[in-house]
């Protein structure tokens, strides 16, 4: 049984997976390649020693070319029903209880049995009864791996790869501050239990339809930058998002088209991604710390890395959001991490 809530390790939270024999196991809304690696790998782990787990998925959550590591994970969403019937909940990368990606929002997540938190974004509301929460890891993925090395899980080639996908992701393909010597050793080890780099690669950033380019297109057309050059920004509409023939849930790391121009300190990108709702993605760039914007909009994440959700008109969002950020200190280099 999970006892009183406490700040957790692996090892605490493996104790409390192995009193439980059927384990929900959920995510964030906007699954990203870090939520999905691990939930998938953390699946097959549990499984492997004989834990039944039932998934909280909506498919029409998950992007197209995320869909691969959805496959490999053998990932099938459960009812409402099946997830509340488990004796435990693991949520995987998720920084506070309204991103839990549940149908039925907060009755829902009410309901949920006890909690297993575990989870890298410094926001994290530590809303689980047992937190395992490091914001020092480059990914929740490779605290997934140590979590499957605690179960006593061996790594298939179908976990590393998965597990491999998540870092590769967060990480930036190992080129942010977050790539630590830890991070490298743990990518070193999946590449030893056999994950397939190059597959990873060619299905994450090499397998784009040509609804997905024309929607590369869009940003970069949409692309704007500040006055003193410190600022870019990028957008997209409902009725555009259309236009291409994608939908919202296709805008994944486009963010990184503003962020790679040279002097940008501050980049974000706009999404539309329901009517009256902008999704706003922040990343700094050269050690600027984005959190405190995020968070002066409702949002959360990671130093250089985060996110909000904003009401309003997409222009007028736009303007607010631009106008705060050009406010705030350009660089932040203590303990700024991606």
């Amino acid at each position: 049984m999970i006892s009183a809530e406490r700040e957790s390790s692996a090892g605490a939270a493996a104790d409390a997976l192995r009193g439980a024999s059927r384990i929900a196991i959920l995510g964030h809304v906007n699954p990203d390649a870090d939520c999905l690696g691990s939930m998938g790998a953390v699946r097959l782990g549990l499984t492997s020693i004989g834990k039944s787990c039932v998934l909280s998925l909506p498919p029409e959550s998950v992007a197209r070319k995320l869909t691969y590591l959805t496959a490999l994970g053998a990932m099938h969403g459960g009812t409402l029903v099946e997830v509340r019937a488990c004796n435990a909940s693991l949520i995987l990368d998720t920084a506070r209880e309204k991103r839990v990606n549940i149908a039925g929002e907060a009755a829902a997540f009410a309901a949920l049995p006890p909690i297993i938190n575990v989870d890298h974004h410094a926001t994290n509301t530590r809303y689980g009864d047992v937190n395992w929460v490091d914001p020092h890891r480059s990914s929740t993925a490779e605290m997934a791996f140590e979590l499957l090395c605690a179960l006593g899980c061996a790594a298939t080639s179908d976990i590393a790869t998965l597990l491999y996908a998540g870092i590769h992701s967060d990480t930036q393909g190992f080129s942010l501050a977050s790539t630590t010597p830890r991070c490298l050793d743990v990518a070193h080890q999946l590449a030893r239990a056999g994950a397939r780099i190059a597959e990873v690669g060619e299905r994450l950033h090499r397998s784009q339809t040509r609804e997905e380019f024309a929607l590369h297109q869009l940003i970069h057309q949409n692309t704007r930058i500040s006055a003193d050059g410190r600022v870019a920004w990028s957008s997209a509409s409902l009725a555009e998002i259309a236009a291409t023939g994608c939908d919202a849930n296709v805008i994944d790391n486009q963010v990184e088209i503003p962020r790679s121009i040279e002097g940008i300190t501050v980049a974000m990108l706009f999404t539309e991604g329901e009517p009256g709702v902008i999704r706003v993605n922040f990343r700094g760039e050269g050690g600027t710390a984005v959190l405190p914007i995020a968070e002066a909009f409702g949002g959360g994440g990671h130093v250089a890395s985060a996110g909000a959700r904003v009401r309003g008109e997409l222009g007028e969002v736009i303007e607010r959001v631009v106008a705060a950020a050009s406010l705030f200190p350009s660089r932040d280099r203590e303990g700024a991490e991606a």
